[in-house]
């Protein structure tokens, strides 16, 4: 791969040290990466390629609700849509591989515009419900290489010693958009519906894929014909934790939107609620942001977010007054951005430069996937469980990590403690 700049040209030295520079010593201060241009074009192009994404989630419920009566039909398209989206990822990441990386993403972006367009038109008209099922799965099919892909440009967009903090601070970016779209959403759904909300996010891919003529290029290597996490069983528990972590994330957050009418309060203010989700996550992720977490002890640090997550999730369950859970979803994410950063950090480090975005894609496609079936659990549990009573399904999960990641982390101390020196095991295993 070679890093180019939006001209064609050729920086040197190419900033491409990938696996090295994730475990180079974070040294090099916030300040030099946020001053980097190529890193701001790059945060510029990816934040608007993520907002309507974000604005998805409120925005598909809403939409379905306009086009059949139904917020439960509104959250099974939101949740179908991310589940498609991440079962179609890692083979979208593979085909992303194989060319230009920025062009691909282009293609990306105009064609999301497209389907939203569509689809708020098939809303106004409130065709079948089945169409608009085989609408999210081409919307799914244009989005799902978006995040993974980004992902893997960034080692084009930053100098190599910057590599690691740069994906916490993505990390955080992810939840400024996350807080961002739900608020935009929101506005647009007071003003003009589901429609205007399909619209705007339409708007809004089009100058994603627009901002994308100011990145840097990363041009395409030979490709392994292999699925990279074949061979991989350090990459495979890695996409696993991003599964669990989605699909625990994606019924507590999709849930939020049904909590309203529990308070008196319409769907259409659940925006809000969800801003407030965000604010939590994102106050977690300036934390790492300025002290990224180091590689050691990896599985007990990610036991203990875990852990923690679960913890900060039950009083949200038990909160009797919307004030109550409004106050409740400000920390409820704290260790939202933690987790997420280290385990995209701990990718990086483990990867080379080849299958960039397959990797990324194929971890980042767990999420979605988790986030998907997370939100298809809360569509089909909300009636005969109670919409109170959700969270409680992501306290389980997030818990029972926890306690698997912790007996790793002691397994492996016992391990050392018998005398096998580090360098005798496998990075892979």
């Amino acid at each position: 791969m070679m890093a180019r700049d939006s001209t064609g040209s050729e920086p040197s030295p190419p900033p491409l040290a990938a696996s090295a520079a994730a475990l180079v010593d974070v040294r090099d201060g916030i300040g030099g990466l946020i001053t980097q241009r190529t890193w701001q074009r790059w945060t510029l192009s990816s934040f608007l390629a993520r907002l309507p994404i974000t604005m998805s989630l409120l925005g598909l419920v809403l939409a379905g609700q306009a086009a059949t009566g139904s917020l439960a039909t509104g959250a099974r398209l939101a949740g179908f849509t991310t589940f498609c989206a991440g079962l179609i990822g890692p083979l979208r990441g593979r085909l992303l591989d194989r060319g230009e990386l920025r062009a691909g993403l282009q293609r990306s972006c105009f064609v999301y515009c497209v389907l939203l367009t569509l689809f708020a038109i098939c809303v106004h008209f409130k065709v079948a419900v089945f169409v608009l099922y085989a609408l999210c799965a081409a919307i799914a099919y244009s989005i799902c290489v978006i995040w993974g892909g980004f992902r893997a440009l960034l080692v084009a967009a930053v100098r190599p010693e910057r590599l690691r903090r740069a994906h916490f601070v993505e990390s955080l970016m992810v939840e400024v958009s996350y807080g961002a779209g739900p608020l935009l959403a929101t506005g647009l759904a007071v003003l003009g519906g589901a429609i205007a909300v399909l619209i705007g996010m339409a708007l809004i891919a089009l100058l994603a894929g627009i901002s994308l003529f100011g990145v840097v290029r990363l041009c395409p290597q030979p490709t392994a014909r292999t699925h990279i996490l074949r061979h991989r069983r350090d990459l495979r528990v890695l996409v696993a934790l991003a599964f669990s972590l989605g699909l625990g994330f994606g019924a507590f957050e999709s849930n939020v939107t049904q909590r309203m009418p529990q308070y008196g309060l319409s769907p259409n203010v659940g925006g809000l609620f969800l801003l407030l989700l965000a604010i939590g996550s994102m106050a977690g992720g300036i934390f790492v942001s300025l002290r990224p977490i180091r590689r050691h002890r990896t599985a007990l640090k990610a036991s203990a977010l875990f852990a923690g997550f679960a913890a900060l999730l039950v009083p949200s369950a038990l909160a009797p007054t919307a004030y109550t859970y409004a106050a409740c979803l400000l920390f409820a994410s704290l260790m939202l951005v933690p987790i997420s950063g280290l385990g995209s950090a701990e990718l990086e480090a483990r990867i080379g430069q080849v299958q960039r975005a397959e990797a990324f894609s194929s971890y980042l496609a767990a999420t979605m996937i988790g986030v998907g079936l997370g939100g298809v659990l809360n569509g089909v549990l909300v009636l005969p469980l109670g919409a109170q009573n959700i969270p409680y399904l992501t306290v389980g999960i997030f818990t029972l990590v926890a306690v698997i990641l912790g007996a790793s982390a002691l397994r492996q101390d016992r391990v050392s403690r018998n005398g096998i020196p580090s360098g005798m095991r496998s990075p892979r295993g």
